[in-house]
């Protein structure tokens, strides 16, 4: 049997592409939580979750990897190959909707990888009709051709402020686990795998955690998967008229940065919007996009 810790961006994306039906999935909630959905809701109510029938809705009070258990407050599993995607937790989504009544806004986030948040949500915020200026990095950790584009549509759209009153928290992994380090298939050790936020390091990004799931799922189904897991940063960002859809691998020692604008492209965040909420998270063609 195969076990799945987490119904979130990740952990869904390994159930849905693990054939065998020997399979579990359980978490806290049983309902997907779509945020890029959720952070459209600064300015317009927007549905952000989904019930999820085949969750098993249990509360995790250990994990011992050595010796491949896990207890729970309804149950003790055993299983073959377990699969950990617990995400990160400790961000006040409340706080992104109290924008809605505040002004005079300066922007930045706790966490470096997380000015993509910071730049949507200040973006959100000047559509909003706020006095909003950037207080952030321009993800030049990207590449510097993104961090140049980035920093002269902060300067055309924005401004920039040296003080920030709205901070974004820094998302922490559970206390009793932290963060994992994993190998370039992802492995933790023998027939244990992270996928997602859990893993140290990197972004906390959606796009990036629903692909290593992906791969996980397709790992554990096919002998043909020789490849390592290659990381791709991909977001798009809707700065108002237009959207800028980044991809960089460079965070994991590629070459690779593109950065276009177009209207087409804020067109797409407003479908990927509504897919993954119809899709219940499974991220599917879309992979390939």
């Amino acid at each position: 049997m195969i076990l799945i810790l987490g119904a979130g961006y990740a952990g869904l994306n390994a159930y849905y592409n693990i054939k065998s039906k020997e399979k579990v999935i359980i978490s806290e909630n049983d309902y997907f939580t779509f945020y890029t959905a959720f952070l459209r809701n600064i300015i317009e109510k927007k549905k952000y979750t989904t019930q999820l029938n085949f969750v098993k809705k249990e509360k995790i009070i250990d994990i011992d990897m050595s010796n491949l258990r896990v207890k729970t407050d309804k149950n003790i599993y055993e299983p073959d190959k377990l699969i950990i995607a617990l995400g990160c937790k400790n961000r006040n989504l409340n706080k992104f909707l109290e924008l809605r009544k505040m002004d005079n806004l300066c922007i930045s986030s706790e966490d470096k990888y997380d000015s993509y948040l910071a730049l949507q949500t200040s973006f959100y915020a000047k559509m909003l009709g706020k006095n909003v200026k950037y207080g952030g990095n321009y993800m030049e950790w990207l590449g510097d051709k993104i961090g140049n584009k980035i920093r002269k549509v902060v300067d055309d759209y924005l401004g920039t402020c040296d003080s920030p009153n709205f901070i974004i928290e820094k998302c922490e992994p559970p206390e009793f686990l932290g963060h994992i380090k994993v190998n370039e298939k992802l492995e933790v050790k023998p027939n244990v795998y992270a996928a997602g936020d859990i893993i140290d390091g990197w972004p906390k990004l959606g796009e990036l955690a629903m692909r290593s799931g992906m791969y996980i799922g397709k790992l554990l189904s096919s002998n043909n998967v020789k490849e390592p897991f290659k990381p791709i940063f991909i977001n798009i960002l809707d700065i108002g008229n237009k959207g800028l859809h980044i991809r960089s691998d460079i965070p994991w020692g590629g070459n690779l940065q593109i950065i276009k604008c177009s209207k087409l492209r804020k067109i797409m965040k407003r479908f990927i919007e509504n897919y993954y909420i119809i899709r219940k998270g499974n991220m599917g063609f879309l992979y390939y996009l």
